[in-house]
């Protein structure tokens, strides 16, 4: 097997260092991530400037590469020139440090490198500490991880789904497949003066559900619970379409 490992956190950090050493007795490992810190780049693309893929190092079945792109660019890169005649058999992306639970599937760069993997048709899987300290202790995180992986061995994901798999800081008091949770942020902006005495606003905030979000991960995280979540490319909501299409003709 080998395996594709990102990150949104850059190719030096603790998480995709400890991750890439923990899949080595699986096979192959290939590390394509940032030069440098990207959270927060969701799906974003670079179209305006050329990429350029360094090669760091091997060791042994490890190689690592960092790139000057976002996580989705190192993903997209790497399928179309390392792994361009043959596919990974796995995507992963992480360990990402800070939880990725709710509505931060929309921003997150963690689950935007694994949902690149997924668009090309390759099982994929983000992972995420609820741990923000540049090293924490990774040892849930990699039991757990392996615990998903070997599940996806044993069975074929539906078409378009890719796995979101979120471990608390403190032990785990097990996993809960759940979904996400329909959230948002508040309090997000810290105003203040630059030295000029300019207005600007440090962004910060944090998530609280919607009043009407059903329990999910959110909730299981902060109970002290692993999530497990599958997430689908398509964000249709078919539900509604017949609604809209009769709404359409009859205002015609």
């Amino acid at each position: 097997m080998h395996i594709l490992i990102s990150n949104d956190d850059g190719f030096r950090a603790a998480g995709i260092q400890e991750l890439a050493e923990a899949m080595l007795p699986y096979g192959d490992v290939t590390i394509v991530a940032p030069d440098g810190p990207r959270s927060g780049f969701s799906g974003a693309i670079t179209t305006t400037q050329p990429l350029r893929l360094k090669h760091r190092h091997t060791t042994g079945s490890l190689e690592v590469y960092s790139c000057e792109g976002t996580p989705v660019d190192c993903v997209k890169l790497a399928l179309n020139t390392i792994f361009a005649d043959t596919r990974p058999d796995l995507v992963l992306s992480g360990i990402n440090h800070g939880s990725n639970e709710g509505i931060c599937v929309s921003y997150s760069g963690t689950l935007g490198a694994a949902r690149e993997g997924c668009i090309y048709g390759i099982p994929s899987l983000a992972v995420s500490l609820d741990d923000t300290a540049w090293h924490p202790d990774f040892t849930d995180s990699i039991d757990y991880t392996k615990k998903v992986v070997e599940l996806m061995q044993q069975t074929k994901l539906p078409h378009q789904t890719m796995l979101s798999l979120n471990v608390p800081k403190d032990k785990p008091k097990g996993l809960k497949i759940c979904p996400m949770t329909v959230g948002r942020f508040v309090e997000e902006f810290v105003n203040s003066q630059d030295g000029r005495g300019k207005e600007i606003h440090w962004m910060t905030g944090y998530q609280i559900p919607t009043d009407e979000a059903d329990r999910g991960d959110w909730h299981y995280l902060r109970e002290g619970w692993a999530t497990l979540t599958p997430l689908q490319l398509d964000t249709t909501n078919h539900s509604y379409i017949s609604e809209l299409r009769s709404l359409a003709t009859a205002g015609k």
